[in-house]
């Protein structure tokens, strides 16, 4: 099949498509991003049900829509111990129009006890954690300003 020029010749117009060109751009972009995670500075976070129809009360403002199954959290928050790329911009698989870059973060065991994967409180603490680091990174930083 592919002995056919016709083909060939699609096929590698389709290539030049939809694989992104290697930009040094967004090397710096992920680099400047994981820098800017790991020198947020450390919070005490906490979020408590008040009872039906109220909202709950909370420690930082971006915590207030949360929905947690436990009636009080409370997570001692810490910069991620590390921070790394995932998926397929790592692997060099992304394809355009849209360019997704997956970065994982892992919390510190300082953040968590022992006994927090019952009752759903590692589930609650996780999204705590991600909550406060989303409007965190969402704030304008001294860098870009």
């Amino acid at each position: 099949l592919y002995k056919s020029n016709l083909f060939r010749l699609s096929t590698a117009e389709l290539i030049k498509e939809v694989v992104p060109p290697q930009s040094s751009q967004l090397e710096v972009a992920v680099r400047a991003l994981r820098g800017e995670i790991l020198s947020l500075p450390p919070a005490e976070l906490s979020w408590e049900d008040r009872g039906i129809g109220k909202p709950p009360l909370v420690s930082h403002a971006e915590l207030s829509g949360l929905r947690l199954a436990n009636h009080k959290v409370s997570l001692p928050w810490a910069p991620p111990e590390h921070v790394e790329l995932i998926g397929s911009y790592l692997l060099r698989t992304v394809v355009r129009p849209s360019l997704d870059v997956d970065v994982a973060v892992r919390i510190p065991r300082a953040c968590l006890l022992s006994k927090d994967y019952l009752d759903h409180r590692y589930v609650d603490k996780r999204q705590l954690y991600l909550a406060h680091l989303g409007a965190q990174l969402a704030k304008p930083s001294a860098a870009t300003a």
